[in-house]
């Protein structure tokens, strides 16, 4: 609608009544005019939208995706309908690799080492904050709440109202989130599968894996699965712990397998990188959904080596390893689209392991961001690829909150009556009541009549002597408490040493830093002159010589509010690197005779028989027996002998025909057909 044609309607709407025409009451009028205002912001609402004109001020909508451009220090925000960065603010100082999320009101940059934010509203950026870590962090949202997971180092920052960091919480496998916000995340070491909701104050661990085993949380829908590569399973995950297990015949997991954070209508999308081939597998058994066709549905892909995979609920896309191509696939599997990802021009200065960042979208759209943030691809709804979209224009300045002027207090006088002048009478629009103030008038307005001089009456009293204040002496400013002076931190707690294949693996918890700031462990193993560091609790050494005893040493390196670096005290553990490589070989044992009955097929009842060597001796381990059929046989904690080796007849098996094969650990046997 064009401005002369709302100008009419106004008009018509206010024009004054013909003869014989009764004039609206007042109310119709008002409601009317709304209408045409309404009427009016929406159009210029979707002028502006729709405009080419510098946007650079605008504020920042809630759909779409926010790149961080590290050539110039700014945030963009994508639009992914139009294909245009249409909103942007100057956020100095990310170099490449930082990202930005986004809740409701707030966007977050989420650099190395620090966490700025800024009012999408009104573009004011805070002052950058400390983050846990100085790695790049996994940036997610959902339902008004985001977070930062610093993998590494364990460390979680929740970001919005509710915002809350929890350091420390071991080395995380990636994250994801459910559509109300809540937070999922792995904990390698110790297996548990942990959750944050948004509004919680601590991680709840509800269910705990096979001490071992690897794989990912997804999300099916509102529901959270994990996707266990080692059990070659899928089960879903609760506040009520582990549901039971979907285990699909014929498909294969190797612990290389990248799954996606969200389902492609209903299943799970599985990348085996290494063969280029695409699992997706229904979830329908133990999710609730309807099974949209086969369990299992298996595709090549093209030529190359895929790392990265995101679902837009209807589309997935991929990211070669190089970070050099992207292809998109439908929910069946089948090839939509395919571009070369922009690479990242000389003013950018990548990092080694920098790569283009696949994330999805709130509009439910997938992007790419170029190395440095220069460019992203749009992956639309119907899994087609948009020409490069360039994060540039004019960007705009961070604004600084005014404070209100403070106004001192008036020592003006208050204006006194004038005798002169008759009491003014006003009519209270209220009722019939005569309100008869005097009327009081400046003096400086206007000038008093004189008076003459009158004698003071005569009085043998002798006037009052004058009053005095009492002089009230300030007190002094209480001087502020000296500053707390950091020492160097405690010796790491729980130190831990497991001596592997010519390896140790050191875990340990993070200790008092007694006032300093956290900078980095300290790692060294005393046969050795060299010092290596982390920011996470747990290090592995590796090419050690078998059977020779190692000892390590842990410290905690800080930094005092003088920047000063501050060691902190150590601790100490040995170990022993463990014989040959871990192996177990399986064959069908005996018919199994014992007195209890779980066969069906009594007479084709077999033990499994188990040769395991080259584990570390006198060491217990559990062992858990597989069929393709009936998923985990059983599973129980054996101890191998002093030379690290074990053979023993167990987890008896009838499925005749069916595939079986034991696990203990990351290590498993061959597969044997019964």
């Amino acid at each position: 609608m064009q401005l002369d044609q709302l100008k009419a309607i106004i008009r018509r709407r206010t024009a004054v009544p013909e003869d014989g025409e009764t004039a609206a009451p007042p109310w119709r009028s008002r409601a009317a005019l709304a209408g045409v205002v309404a009427l009016c912001v929406t159009a210029t609402t979707l002028a502006v939208t729709t405009a080419g004109a510098d946007s650079s001020g605008q504020k920042f909508l809630q759909s779409g995706h926010l790149i961080y451009n590290s050539t110039i220090g700014a945030v963009f925000h994508i639009d992914g309908g139009s294909k245009r960065a249409d909103g942007s603010v100057a956020v100095p100082g990310g170099t490449p690799g930082t990202q930005a999320v986004q809740t409701d009101s707030q966007g977050y940059v989420l650099a190395r080492g620090s966490i700025t934010s800024f009012e999408k509203s009104t573009l004011h950026v805070t002052d950058p904050q400390k983050a846990p870590s100085d790695e790049v962090p996994d940036g997610l949202a959902a339902a008004g709440v985001a977070y930062a997971v610093y993998r590494d180092a364990g460390s979680i920052v929740r970001l919005g109202p509710t915002s809350l960091t929890l350091p420390n919480n071991n080395a995380l496998g990636r994250p994801v989130v459910t559509p109300d916000g809540t937070l999922w995340v792995h904990r390698l070491l110790s297996g548990e599968l942990c959750q944050l909701a948004a509004q919680a104050g601590r991680l709840t661990c509800p269910a705990e894996l096979q001490r071992g085993n690897i794989g990912s949380l997804a999300v099916v829908g509102d529901r959270v699965v994990f996707v266990d590569t080692t059990a070659g399973q899928i089960r879903t995950v609760s506040s009520s712990g582990l549901g039971r297990a979907l285990t699909v015949p014929g498909l294969t997991l190797s612990p290389q397998s990248i799954i996606a954070p969200n389902d492609v209508d209903g299943r799970i999308a599985i990348v085996d990188p290494d063969k280029s081939k695409l699992h997706l597998v229904d979830t329908a058994a133990i999710t609730g959904g309807t099974a949209k066709g086969p369990a299992s549905v298996e595709r090549n892909l093209p030529a190359g080596k895929f790392t990265q995979i995101a679902s837009s609920g209807h589309n997935l896309a991929l990211v070669d390893e190089a970070g050099t191509k992207l292809i998109t696939l439908d929910a069946d599997g089948n090839q939509k689209d395919s571009k070369d990802i922009p690479q990242p021009s000389d003013k950018v200065k990548p990092g080694k392991n920098d790569r283009p960042l696949l994330v999805r979208g709130a509009d439910q759209r997938l992007y790419v961001d170029s190395v440095g943030g220069e460019q992203a691809l749009v992956v639309d709804r119907d899994g087609s690829v948009s020409k490069p979209v360039d994060a540039s224009g004019p960007v705009q300045k961070p604004t600084i909150p005014v404070k209100p002027p403070v106004v001192p207090p008036t020592t003006t006088k208050p204006p006194v009556p004038d005798p002169s002048l008759p009491p003014q009478h006003t009519t209270d629009p209220g009722g019939d009541k005569t309100n008869q103030p005097p009327r009081r008038v400046e003096p400086t307005r206007r000038p008093v009549q004189p008076r003459l001089p009158v004698d003071p009456p005569q009085t043998t009293q002798p006037p009052p002597p004058p009053t005095r204040k009492p002089t009230v002496k300030p007190k002094p400013t209480p001087k502020p408490p000296p500053p707390l002076v950091a020492t160097p931190a405690a010796a790491p707690l729980s130190l831990k040493a497991v001596g592997g294949d010519g390896r140790v693996t050191l875990s340990w918890k993070r200790p008092n830093l007694n006032g300093g700031a956290f900078v980095r462990y300290s790692v060294i193993q005393r046969n050795d002159s060299d010092t290596d560091t982390t920011t996470a609790t747990s290090y592995r050494f590796s090419g050690l010589s078998n059977g020779t005893r190692y000892t390590f040493q842990v410290r905690t390196v800080t930094r005092n509010a003088k920047g000063e670096y501050l060691i902190g005290a150590p601790a100490t553990v040995s170990a022993t690197p463990s014989g040959g490589t871990p192996s177990i070989k399986i064959t069908r044992g005996p018919l199994y005779t014992g007195d209890f009955a779980p066969c069906d097929n009594p007479s084709y009842c077999y033990y499994i028989h188990i040769v395991a060597t080259g584990f570390k001796p006198n060491t217990s381990y559990t062992f858990v027996g597989h069929t393709l059929n009936y998923g985990i046989l059983h599973s129980d904690s054996l101890k191998v002998g002093p030379n690290g080796s074990l053979t023993i007849n167990k987890f008896y098996n009838d499925d005749r025909g069916g595939d079986v094969w034991v696990t203990v650990g990351d290590y498993t046997s061959n597969h044997v057909t019964w």
